[in-house]
C-alpha cells in the first residue's frame, strides 16, 4: 500500500514538469546575449534564433545585456526562473571570464543547462602588407630573428585574441609586445596605419581588407581550414601542432530546466543546423563561421574542456581583470 501512495505521489509530481513540455512553448521566450546589439554575437544570435523561433512556433526576443566582457548577461540568466522561457546565447567568453575575472556572477557548471553549441568560428592572423613575412612560417621566423620587436594588437587585454596570441608565443618561443585596444575596430585601424605589425582579428572584421589587398593573412587559429576562405591555412598546419582556437557560440538554460524542454529545444536546433540549408550556410559564411549541433551532453562535456583550456591560457598571458 505504502509503495503504491509512493508511486502515486511521484506521478502527481511529475505530471507538471510532462504537462509544460507537450504545451512548450506557450508564450514569447527571451533570449539573453552578453553583448551589444550589432556585434558578432548578436548577429549570431539573431541568426539562430529566427529559424529556432519558427520551429518553435514562437517569438524569440533578444534582450541584448552588456558588460564585463559578458558576464553581466550571463548572470542574468542564472538567476533567471528555470522554465524555458529565458535562455542565453553565450560565446567562448562564458568559459573565459571565470579564469579572467577575480568574481563572475555565475558558475559555468553549475548554473546552467547546456542546450546545445551551434557554431564556431575561427580568428586569423593578419599582418600589415609592408611586413615582409607572408605565411606563418616566415612571421615564425621574423619574430625570433627580432624578438620583441614586432607587437600585436587586439580587441582588448583578456580578449580572445589576446589570449589567442599568447598561447601562440608560448608554443612558438617568440616575443611578441600585445597592444590591446579598445574594440577590434581600432586594433585594425592601427595595422591598416602601419603602427602595429600583427592582428588577431576575427573573419567578419578584416574579411573586406584581406579581399582589397589592405591587409594579408597568414593563418587561421582553427584545426581546419575554412571552406569560405579555402586558400588561407591554419597555424597548426604551419609548423605548430595542436594550435586550434575558435569563438564557439552556444546556447543554455538555467540550469533546472526541465530536461524534456531542454531536448525539444535541442531537437529544434538540429532541425536546421544538422543539414544547413544554402541559404543558412551562405549567411553563416558571411560571419565566418560553420553551424553546428551537439547533444547537451556532449555540450557539457566541452564546456568543462573549455574552461581547463582557457584556465591555461589566462595562466601564460598573466591575464587578470578586476
Amino acid at each position: 500500500m505504502k509503495a503504491y501512495v509512493l508511486i502515486l505521489a511521484a506521478a502527481a509530481l511529475s505530471a507538471p514538469a510532462l504537462a509544460t513540455a507537450a504545451q512548450y512553448p506557450d508564450r514569447p521566450i527571451r533570449m539573453v546575449v552578453g553583448f551589444p546589439p550589432a556585434g558578432g554575437a548578436d548577429v549570431m544570435a539573431r541568426l539562430i534564433g529566427d529559424p529556432l523561433a519558427d520551429k518553435l512556433g514562437t517569438n524569440i526576443v533578444i534582450d541584448n545585456r552588456p558588460g564585463a566582457g559578458s558576464a553581466t548577461g550571463t548572470g542574468i540568466a542564472a538567476k533567471s526562473p528555470a522554465d524555458g522561457y529565458t535562455l542565453l546565447f553565450a560565446t567562448t567568453s562564458f568559459t573565459i571570464n571565470p579564469n579572467l575575472y577575480a568574481r563572475v556572477p555565475y558558475d559555468p557548471i553549475r548554473d546552467f543547462a547546456p542546450i546545445s553549441k551551434v557554431a564556431s568560428s575561427p580568428f586569423v592572423v593578419v599582418v600589415r602588407p609592408s611586413l615582409t613575412a607572408r605565411t606563418m612560417q616566415d612571421l615564425i621566423a621574423l619574430a625570433k630573428a627580432k624578438p620583441g620587436e614586432l607587437n600585436y594588437s587586439t580587441g582588448g587585454n583578456g580578449s580572445t585574441g589576446h589570449l589567442a596570441g599568447e598561447l601562440l608565443k608560448s608554443m612558438t618561443g617568440v616575443q611578441i609586445q600585445h597592444v590591446p585596444y579598445k574594440g577590434l575596430a581600432p586594433a585594425l585601424a592601427d595595422l591598416l596605419g602601419g603602427r602595429v605589425d600583427i592582428t588577431m582579428s576575427s573573419l567578419p572584421s578584416c574579411i573586406g581588407f584581406l579581399k582589397s589587398g589592405k591587409l594579408r593573412a597568414v593563418a587561421l587559429t582553427s584545426a581546419k581550414r575554412m571552406p569560405f576562405v579555402p586558400d588561407i591555412p591554419t597555424v597548426a598546419e604551419s609548423g605548430v601542432p595542436d594550435y586550434d582556437v575558435v569563438q564557439w557560440y552556444g546556447m543554455f538554460a538555467p540550469e533546472g530546466t526541465p530536461k524534456a524542454v531542454v531536448s525539444k529545444l535541442n531537437a529544434a536546433l538540429a532541425s536546421f543546423l544538422a543539414k544547413p540549408d544554402a541559404e543558412l550556410l551562405e549567411r553563416f559564411a558571411r560571419l565566418g563561421a560553420t553551424p553546428l549541433i551537439t547533444t547537451p551532453e556532449e555540450f557539457r562535456a566541452y564546456v568543462r574542456t573549455n574552461l581547463a583550456f582557457w584556465q591555461k591560457a589566462v595562466r601564460q598571458a598573466n591575464a587578470k581583470v578586476e
